[in-house]
């Protein structure tokens, strides 16, 4: 493996370490990665700049014997404004925190334009939960996580099994969270058809529905998100 190598990717974490390092967490078309920025916090550093959501195209060292690279240069591609609004803020933590859980490399190329066309909305959106719920649930499709669409029990579906399964109140026999019969069939759109009506569709209703159903979802399917709880404070009253 190439020692020094380029990377594409948008920032979803960022801590710093002692000494004045700091490590950055990223999501790109390759997957996931994290690298060190040295001495980052001091003053004047350029790569100290670089912040969460930041897109980035960026040189990394990586040595044979250790797991984290070190960043080396970096170039800033594009930033998102008004994700410092806390709901938005919220949101971009979700999806961000979402997308590094999933980005295994055979999977992150179809996972990373979702992952972007989220966050643009969740930017931009005047309900930045209508972009979360729609890239939330296509990323966990790109990522062979999509829950069966059929009713397991052949009966009109209410209910999400969290197994990943929709059933019918009476019928269900794993952990599962509401839809209704409404929010079942948006579900189905929301995996089913383009962003563009799929989005239009959660405008009209079942945006916070589904928003319940996939923070459910996913901490069944892979743990809770750190991320969930402000989250839920943010569109669900803290539910």
């Amino acid at each position: 493996m190439e020692r020094y190598r380029t990377h594409e990717g948008v920032i979803v974490g960022r801590r710093p370490l002692p000494g004045g390092d700091v490590l950055l967490r990223f999501v790109g078309p390759e997957g996931a990665l994290d690298a060190v920025a040295r001495k980052a916090q001091r003053p004047g550093g350029r790569s100290g700049r670089l912040m969460l959501f930041h897109h980035v195209r960026f040189q990394a060292y990586h040595k044979p014997d250790r797991e984290l690279a070190t960043l080396t240069q970096a170039e800033l591609v594009g930033r998102l404004e008004r994700l410092s609004e806390p709901g938005r803020y919220a949101a971009a933590a979700y999806l961000g925190e979402l997308a590094y859980r999933l980005a295994a490399p055979e999977v992150a190329p179809a996972l990373w334009p979702l992952f972007t066309s989220g966050l643009r909305g969740v930017a931009r959106h005047p309900d930045p939960a209508v972009p979360l719920v729609w890239s939330g649930w296509r990323m966990l499709a790109a990522s062979g996580l999509e829950p069966a669409l059929e009713s397991r029990c052949g009966h009109p579906p209410t209910q999400l099994e969290l197994e990943g399964s929709l059933a019918c109140a009476a019928c269900a026999r794993s952990p599962s969270v509401a839809l209704g019969a409404e929010g079942a069939q948006q579900l189905a759109f929301v995996l089913r058809r383009p962003g563009k009506a799929a989005t239009e569709s959660l405008e009209q209703s079942g945006a916070e529905t589904l928003l319940a159903a996939l923070l459910g979802y996913v901490a069944y399917q892979l743990e809770p998100l750190r991320s969930e709880a402000p989250l839920r404070q943010a569109f669900l009253n803290g539910r």
